[in-house]
């Protein structure tokens, strides 16, 4: 038995040699790969006992943003999985309860901050490296232009101008939201002829929407800053309506609805003046005729409730962009005096800061003896 046990070692010997060579630089490799350039890269083990090694490029909203090199997209992990990891980089963090600290290095373990006396659980940090608004200290400004041109020549002739901006200036105390429309569309008439010699002179453009609007709004957060107070200000005009100038002003108190990684909704309640002055009819001069707008009272006046809604999610993902905005305003003197105004839609990015998106505009005005006024667009714009 030592004889036959001798001859399988002498084998065995030269191929377990071979192995150790094969093996060994493999092995090596790997060990590299997750070892080498500890500075820059980090191993972060989740409840589940799973290892990912990446470089760690942000923590917010309670989430982990790492950097792999499987995917081109950082990977988002959420902070209740994280149970350790080890990050050799000098990092700022914000924590939730307002303060500000600066680590040499962060180290987490069983989802503990061991690195820092001042930051318990892994959960307490607001913002890795905080940028400098998020610091409080000055402003950051976002914002979007966009347009809808159509310019149609054939059995129809339409021409459609929609040109729409939106931008937001806010820091850790207040914020700043302005909009604007304006909306300019027009068509030929549909019963001249073309081909016969009076075409052309038969042919006449109406207008089918001719309106502006701008809305400018202030918020200033509470010591809890999902809620805050706010006022709005906000002016317009129809020609096709007969609405020369509609103002409205009012205070209100908001809140952050939802406030997710993925989804956020703002919710506002308040109060409202009304004020709408009406184009004079050409026939305010004749007498004995009907119409829809007295010419006795070409202003109407009256206080009313003003809600809004705000939203915008990043569920669809790719850095698509759901949103919706929608205001209403109900008079207390009666259902008449009931304005909705609703702009819903889809961007998406395309290039160098440019977006496009798809659009649907809903409008209500109870005064007026028309049905709800809806617009679809297809919009190119540019975000920053």
């Amino acid at each position: 038995m030592s004889l036959h046990l001798l001859s399988v070692l002498r084998l065995l010997g030269p191929l377990f040699f071979l192995g150790l060579v094969v093996i060994s630089p493999a092995a090596r490799a790997v060990d590299a790969t997750l070892t080498s350039d500890s500075m820059t890269r980090a191993m972060v083990q989740l409840s589940d006992g799973s290892l990912i090694v990446g470089t760690i490029v942000d923590i917010r909203d309670d989430k982990l943003y790492l950097a792999t090199q499987f995917d081109e997209e950082d990977l988002e992990i959420g902070i209740e999985y994280v149970v350790s990891f080890e990050w050799l980089q000098p990092t700022e963090m914000l924590l939730k309860d307002g303060t500000t600290t600066t680590l040499d290095s962060l180290i987490v373990s069983s989802g503990q901050v061991t690195s820092s006396d001042e930051v318990g659980a892994l959960g307490d940090i607001a913002v890795m490296n905080p940028r400098a608004w998020e610091r409080g200290e000055g402003y950051h400004w976002t914002g979007d232009t966009s347009a809808a041109l159509v310019v149609n020549r054939g059995n129809t002739e339409t021409d459609e101008l929609d040109v729409a901006v939106n931008s937001v200036v806010r820091s850790t105390r207040d914020r700043y939201t302005v909009n604007g429309r304006i909306d300019k569309d027009s068509s030929a008439n549909a019963d001249y002829d073309a081909s016969a010699p009076e075409g052309p002179q038969n042919r006449q453009w109406i207008d089918t929407a001719d309106n502006w609007k701008l809305l400018g709004k202030y918020d200033y957060f509470l010591a809890d800053s999902r809620n805050y107070l706010g006022a709005n200000v906000a002016v317009e005009a129809d020609a096709l309506a007969a609405i020369d100038l509609r103002t409205y002003v009012g205070p209100y108190f908001g809140r952050k609805l939802v406030a997710k990684s993925f989804l956020t909704l703002d919710g506002e309640l308040g109060a409202a003046y009304v004020q709408t002055d009406y184009i004079a009819p050409d026939s305010c001069g004749q007498r004995g005729v009907v119409q829809a707008i007295s010419c006795d009272n070409l202003s109407e006046r009256y206080g009313a409730v003003n809600w809004n809604l705000t939203g915008e999610s990043s569920i669809l993902g790719g850095d698509s962009k759901l949103y919706l905005r929608h205001i209403g305003i109900l008079g207390l003197s009666g259902s008449d005096q009931l304005l909705l105004k609703t702009t819903a839609g889809l961007s998406f990015p395309l290039v160098f800061g440019f977006q496009a998106a798809a659009e649907i505009t809903v409008d209500y005005d109870a005064s007026l003896d028309t049905e709800v006024d809806q617009k679809y667009n297809f919009r190119i714009g540019y975000a920053w």
